[in-house]
Parts: C-alpha cells; sequence; structure tokens
C-alpha cells in the first residue's frame, strides 16, 4: 500500500485541493482527508446530530421546551412550577403524551389522584403499549384506594414486560393487601428468581410464610436474607419471630441478641428486648449472652 507521500499529485484533479492529515498521537499511520470531503462529512453529521437531538422540537415545537422545563423543575421537587409549565404546553399541544405524563407524576405526588389517573388515561390513549404509563396509572389507583384497576394495570405492564420488577413487586404488595396470598407468594418467588439480590422480597415472603405457619419455608428465607444482607436488621427479626414461634428457644435468643447488636432502629425493639427478658426466663438464665444481668423492663 502507497503511503500519502507516494499518491501522485500533479495529474490528480485534485491536485490543488487541500489536504487535511490526521494522526494520532504517537502513531507513524496518518490519514489524509481532502478538504471538500472533510467539509461533506461535517455537514451530513451535522445535519444527522440535529434531527436525533431534536426530534420532538420538531414535532412540538415551543411545547417541547415547556415540557423540558417542566421536567427539570420537577425533578428538583418544585412541583406548582412544574405543573404550570406542563399545564401551558398542554394548552399548546393538547395531544402531548409527555406533558400528561409529567402532570399526572405531579399531581400523584401532590395526593390529587383522581386528576393524575385522567392524565395518565389520556396519556394511554395515544400510548397504549408503554408499560411506564401502565406502572403510573396503577400507583395512582393503588394510593387512590382502588385496588382493581390498580392490579389491573400492574398486570397489563407486565404483559407488557414480563422481567418488568418494579411493577411485578408493586403488584405482589397490592395483592398481598387484598389478601390473595397465594397470587403474591407466586409473585415474591419469580422476583427472587429473576434478581436474587432484590432484598425486601424474600423479607416479605418470609412474612408471609411466618404468618401461615410454614416455619421451615420461612426460616430458609430469611437466613438467605441474612446471608445476602448481614446488616439488613429485617432478616434477623424475621428469623427471630419463626424460631421463637417454633419453639427453638435457644436460637430465637441468639438472633435476636445479633439483632440488637446492630444497633439500628426497628419498630419492634421494645418487643424483641420482653421476648429476650421471656425466653431467659423459660430457659431459666439470668445473664445474657454478654454476661450481663438481665434488666426487666416494666
Amino acid at each position: 500500500m502507497m503511503s500519502s507521500s507516494e499518491h501522485p499529485s500533479s495529474s490528480s484533479p485534485a491536485a490543488n485541493t487541500k489536504i487535511a492529515t490526521l494522526e494520532a498521537p504517537g502513531s507513524q499511520n496518518r490519514l489524509s482527508y481532502s478538504s471538500k470531503l472533510l467539509n461533506a462529512l461535517n455537514k451530513f453529521t451535522g445535519g444527522l446530530a440535529t434531527e436525533v437531538k431534536h426530534p420532538m422540537l420538531a414535532k412540538y415545537g415551543k411545547a417541547y421546551e415547556l415540557l423540558i422545563t417542566g421536567d427539570s423543575l420537577r425533578y428538583q421537587e418544585d412541583v406548582d412550577a412544574a405543573m404550570a409549565h406542563y399545564e401551558e404546553a398542554l394548552t399548546l399541544r393538547e395531544d402531548m403524551t409527555e406533558a400528561h405524563v409529567g402532570m399526572g407524576k405531579c399531581l400523584r405526588r401532590k395526593g390529587i389522584y383522581h386528576q393524575a389517573i385522567e392524565h395518565f388515561k389520556s396519556a394511554l390513549s395515544s400510548t397504549p403499549f408503554d408499560k411506564e404509563v401502565h406502572l403510573e396509572l396503577a400507583k395512582s389507583y393503588n394510593e387512590a384506594g382502588q385496588l382493581a384497576p390498580s392490579i389491573r394495570h400492574y398486570e397489563r405492564a407486565l404483559k407488557l414486560d414480563p422481567q418488568f420488577l418494579e411493577a411485578k413487586f408493586s403488584l405482589a404488595l397490592v395483592v398481598e393487601l387484598n389478601q390473595d396470598i397465594t397470587y403474591a407468594t407466586k409473585l415474591y418467588q419469580e422476583i427472587i428468581a429473576q434478581d436474587p439480590g432484590f432484598l425486601p422480597a424474600y423479607n416479605n415472603l418470609g412474612s408471609i410464610y411466618l404468618r401461615s405457619g410454614l416455619f421451615t419455608q420461612a426460616k430458609e428465607t430469611f437466613e438467605n436474607l441474612i446471608e445476602r444482607a448481614p446488616d439488613f436488621s429485617r432478616g434477623y427479626l424475621g428469623l427471630g419471630l419463626t424460631l421463637d414461634k417454633s419453639g427453638e428457644k435457644k436460637k430465637a435468643l441468639d438472633v435476636y441478641h445479633r439483632l440488637l447488636d446492630l444497633n439500628t432502629t426497628i419498630n419492634s425493639a421494645e418487643y424483641v428486648k420482653k421476648r429476650i427478658i421471656a425466653l431467659n426466663t423459660e430457659l431459666g438464665r439470668t445473664k445474657t449472652r454478654k454476661n450481663t444481668t438481665v434488666v426487666r423492663i416494666k
């Protein structure tokens, strides 16, 4: 292959065209381009950048600028100002899906669920296969206390994407609240299989097993949680309660102590301290694991 210095010049039509040479630092290999080619490339890539960067600006015009400002304000927690921008954008373009979604999120944050629901429904009228909008609508219905439509839209989001973890976990919480324990159990099991690092699913599944009297399954689930998160207090609380209720008092006592050793703030701390005293009494002990006198809580 000839180098750039070996290319004929006097007989070439582009003999008088300026040559631009690109060379990487420390490299002996040079790539040469004519100025005309570089100008053409710059024009082409510049046009591409404009087309890719502003497709919504071309579609919505000023409404798009209002949307961007509204989103920025919402991320900064200036909800009222964000809503004003979304409202103005929707005045210009009533069909602007993204503005409906932004407005819906603001309204939901303010607890105005009925209006939030209407905006998310408006968004779905033009994007019926958007799993994220189904998720937002499901959350709004749930927070408004309307469980049936909430479940329906969580399930639609999952139909669009069976691996949609946030929708699956949120659905599990709702159906558990609705006392559909079998369905909730199935969902939590699926979440753990899909993402073994999703800690809340272990806690909730273990709690279901515990309440159902399935102590072996509960113990295994909480032990898995502790193995994955040794500092997660809920794992120790769940395991301690499971061992306590299943009659494994010595093991329960040890786990309760390990829980308190974490020095975390838990709502059940007083209950755990009382159970430690009770278990020590039942086991005929007068000293704690750290060889300090047990103080009875009155």
